[in-house]
């Protein structure tokens, strides 16, 4: 671990980097002085690349806010992104020095380069030293003392993991843990607000990955403020930036700084009118650069009075890098200019970009949640994986008082909240008490869609065709999927039972998001239905899910990222989750247990002991087909090895295959016989390919939950051959 290590990451990481992406236009409309572009989804060449690479397929978000828009014809012209509407594929411009191209034309974005900014940074080595020296304190963060105790006197509806995470800023590094539902934003805005009260000297610096989870953690402050009648420090709450959304801030005005936002639009527009890269006027090139270099300086100033004057500044995590400049000249004596440094939606921020700005707060706060989305990465590079593939939570201690892990969900109903914690926590997340107790919740969860009854919480949907690349498309499509989905959506807003804005489509690609989309305005469904790439959905949540993985046979439907996204697509349901499956599908390692665990779900067999199975003549062949118990794990066992050496075991709970050594049972049930000789390890406990399963209570190193005792989940990260082969 090494500065050249970090170094070596960003330049394979920038050299993966397309400078600019060419889009081609669907549809161009004018509305004001501003543009609205649609494109067509899944077109986008990158610079370098040939068509069809992975680098290529570059995904609207708010990266390209901001961006410098460029087109060559029908008259050469340009216009900086104010706004990127993913799902809908749209780009709203400003600022257009002719009209954007029409239908089949071609738009160029040059995005900002963050990348360039976060390179900086490393490549000042005194500040780079600074940062890697951060390293150690995220797995043995050291025990700080910045004030009173947090108590949350005011909340007293926080649930117990909720008020345990108002001691995390006493650790120098902390980490708050909220799995879906579970009120991490809610959580993280009573404890600034009580921060901010508790240590009225203390100043704040909160970052998040996007636009709107700045917007919603800002929002989240400021709520706890109002409800605990602290309006003395409402004022001195800042979202510092320009691409916020206006109307969730109506009431709330005084969060928005709005002297920054002209000077922000000036600078954007400066570096939408630079000069191609091809001019040979080296003046006007000069000229640009002189240009933009004082508007830069100019918001230098401007950010440094606002962050002087306010205790608690929030805003991008790629503002953050782009004004690392300004942020530490706060604080000219060589200090950590803040008190307090959080991270929210922190496990999407990459361990590199944590690190270069850990140096700016005194005590950092990282919240989010590992089991989802995770940085995005370009670079196939070991270094990039290490450095920029993997967030602080990587780095973080397996148990302690510097981890809290929230624990208590109500948003999903309880059979989605258990298929989701089995699947993805070890069984350990569960529906909130306070939510269960309410009769409205508990209605508002059993309603019938179409055929599916109103207590079916997990719907698989079998389907005749598997699906398939297209070339024409540009990625996996289902014509099939698609269409049933449009029907069963269509035959519920007719029925009048649900309303667009409850039910929400999800996919993994972009390519089967238009199919669905077509056959539903085929439909006559309105437009105002979400259908959404599951990338997109993170944050979101509806009563229904639909979910169409379109190709369970793709690569990356069986990656770790995958496993994530499977987490994020299923866990934005608070009613009903319907999956779509095919039978390629249903032999996905990731979907396969979905199946499984409803198929087991009636399964009222007495279970047999696999111990006393294991002293019987006949084993293992006695216990195919058998419900049988192996410790903590009970369910079937489905299949054996040709040599009569293994057999496979499919948990009900958790629907995954866990693969049992039989000769180890064998050697248990000898030993079983000799009282005198008890055997060293429990008898109880099944044995995988990659040796005993760990203990119940044993933390785990790769960031997910320890598994408590009684529970009788899987290990997936420990046993590698619990997935169906």
């Amino acid at each position: 671990m090494s500065l050249v290590d970090i170094r070596l990451a960003l330049s394979a990481e920038l050299a993966a980097t397309p400078e600019y992406y060419d889009f081609k236009v669907l549809r161009t409309d004018r509305e004001g002085v501003l543009w609205r572009v649609t494109l067509q989804p899944g077109y986008v060449y990158a610079e370098g690349q040939r068509p069809g690479m992975a680098s290529a397929q570059a995904l609207l978000d708010d990266s390209l806010d901001g961006a410098a828009a460029w087109w060559g014809a029908p008259v050469k012209g340009g216009a900086s992104v104010l706004a990127v509407l993913a799902e809908d594929d749209q780009l709203v411009l400003q600022n257009a020095s002719s009209p954007p191209p029409g239908p089949d034309g071609l738009i160029r974005l040059y995005p900002a380069r963050f990348l360039n900014a976060l390179a900086d940074a490393w490549w000042d080595t005194s500040w780079a030293e600074r940062a890697l020296a951060c390293l150690p304190d995220l797995a043995q963060p050291r025990a700080v003392d910045h004030g009173p105790l947090l108590t949350g006197a005011p909340f007293r509806w926080l649930r117990p993991a909720q008020r345990q995470a108002l001691a995390l800023v006493r650790h120098s590094s902390a980490f708050l843990w909220g799995p879906p539902g579970t009120g991490k934003t809610t959580t993280l805005g009573v404890l600034l607000a009580e921060y901010l009260d508790g240590r009225p000297e203390a100043r704040v610096l909160l970052l998040s990955t996007t636009n709107q989870a700045v917007d919603l953690a800002t929002l989240a402050i400021d709520k706890a403020l109002e409800k605990g009648r602290r309006e003395h420090s409402r004022a001195r709450v800042q979202r510092l930036g320009t691409r916020f959304d206006a109307a969730a801030y109506a009431g709330r005005e005084h969060l928005i700084p709005t002297r920054d936002r002209d000077l922000i639009a000036r600078l954007a527009r400066a570096e939408a009118a630079r000069p191609a890269a091809s001019s040979r006027d080296a003046s006007a090139l000069k000229a640009w650069s002189d240009r933009v270099a004082a508007l830069r300086a100019e918001l230098r100033a401007s950010s440094q009075q606002l962050l002087q004057h306010c205790r608690l500044a929030s805003m991008t995590t790629t503002r953050a890098a782009l004004t690392l400049k300004t942020l530490r000249e706060l604080a000219p004596d060589g200090e950590p200019p803040f008190d307090l440094l959080v991270f929210d939606e922190a496990s999407q921020v990459s361990l590199a970009h944590a690190l270069a700005l850990m140096p700016l707060g005194r005590a950092r706060l990282f919240a989010g949640d590992p089991q989802q989305l995770s940085p995005v990465l370009r670079s196939n590079d070991r270094s990039a994986r290490r450095w920029l593939g993997r967030s602080a939570f990587a780095e973080k201690p397996r148990a302690g008082p510097s981890v809290t892990l929230l624990d208590e969900q109500s948003r999903m109903a309880g059979p989605i909240s258990a298929l989701v914690s089995d699947m993805f926590y070890s069984g350990v997340l569960r529906v909130a008490a306070d939510a269960a107790a309410l009769p409205g919740w508990q209605a508002a969860r059993g309603r019938a869609l179409g055929d599916i009854a109103a207590d079916t919480h997990v719907h698989v949907h079998r389907l005749k065709t598997d699906g398939a690349w297209s070339a024409a498309e540009r990625g996996p499509v289902r014509a099939e999927s698609a269409a049933v989905i449009a029907g069963l959506v269509a035959a519920a807003l007719v029925a009048g039972d649900w309303q667009p804005h409850e039910l929400i489509v999800l996919t993994p690609f972009r390519a089967q998001r238009a199919l669905i989309r077509q056959h539903l305005r085929a439909c006559g469904v309105p437009e105002s239905l979400r259908v959404s790439t599951v990338h997109r959905a993170q944050g979101s949540e509806a009563a229904v899910v639909l979910f169409d993985p379109a190709d369970g046979s793709q690569p990356f439907l069986q990656t770790e990222e995958a496993q994530r996204l499977l987490n994020v697509a299923l866990s934005r349901a608070q009613a009903k989750v319907l999956v779509f499956l095919s039978a390629a599908d249903a032999a996905n390692p990731l979907l396969a247990p979905i199946v499984q665990r409803l198929r087991l779900a009636g399964d009222r067999r007495e279970a047999a002991p696999l111990l006393a199975l294991a002293r019987q003549a006949g084993f293992p062949a006695n216990t195919l087909g058998r419900r049988v118990t192996a410790g903590r794990h009970t369910g079937e066992v489905v299949r054996l090895s040709p040599d009569g050496r293994q057999f496979w075991l499919v948990n009900e709970r958790t629907g995954a295959e866990l693969l049992i050594d039989a000769g180890f049972w064998q050697s248990r049930a000898g030993e079983a016989r000799q009282p005198a000789d008890p055997p060293k390890t429990d008898p109880d406990e099944p044995r995988s390919s990659a040796g005993s399963a760990r203990q119940a209570a044993r933390p785990r190193a790769d960031g997910r939950p320890p598994v408590p005792a009684g529970h009788g989940a899987i290990d997936h990260g420990d046993v590698s051959d619990c997935h169906v082969r």
